[in-house]
C-alpha cells in the first residue's frame, strides 16, 4: 500500500504506463474529450478537486518534458495562466488547435475545476539518472 502521494488506483496506474513522448492531459470539469480517449475523472462537485493541486500531485509522480495550454487561459483565467507560465513554461496555443490535440492523448485526467481554460497538456519525459 502506498504511502504518500497519489493513491488513486486508475490514475496511477495510468501515469505509470505513460512512456517517453505519451502525451497526457489534465482538465477543468468542461474539457470536451473525444470519444475513445480514456479520462480518469477525479471530479466530485463543481470546484473540487480544483486543477493546481491535482496537477502538482501529478508533477510529483512524472517527469514533464513539454507543456500545451489555450492562449484564452491568459484573458479569461489569469491565476491559472500564471501558474502555468511559471510551473511549466507551458506554451499557449489557440483552444480549438489545444482541443484537436487531446486527441493525440493517452488519457485525460479531468478535475472539478469550474474556472475557464484550466487545461494543459503534457509530454512525458525520461527521468534520467
Amino acid at each position: 500500500m502506498r504511502t504518500s502521494g497519489l493513491i488513486h488506483a486508475e490514475l496511477i496506474s495510468a501515469l505509470t504506463g505513460l512512456r517517453h513522448t505519451d502525451l497526457f492531459a489534465v482538465s477543468d470539469s468542461g474539457l470536451p474529450v473525444p470519444p475513445g480517449i480514456p479520462v480518469v475523472d477525479l471530479g466530485i462537485s463543481y470546484g473540487f478537486p480544483r486543477f493546481e493541486p491535482i496537477l502538482e500531485l501529478i508533477l510529483q509522480e512524472v517527469t514533464v518534458e513539454a507543456a500545451w495550454g489555450s492562449r484564452e487561459v491568459t484573458a479569461e483565467n489569469p491565476d491559472t495562466a500564471t501558474f502555468l507560465t511559471e510551473r511549466l513554461n507551458t506554451e499557449l496555443l489557440d483552444h480549438e488547435d489545444f482541443k484537436r490535440r487531446i486527441g493525440e492523448c493517452r488519457f485525460v485526467v479531468r478535475t472539478g475545476e469550474a474556472r475557464p481554460f484550466a487545461n494543459v497538456l503534457l509530454r512525458a519525459g525520461v527521468p534520467w539518472l
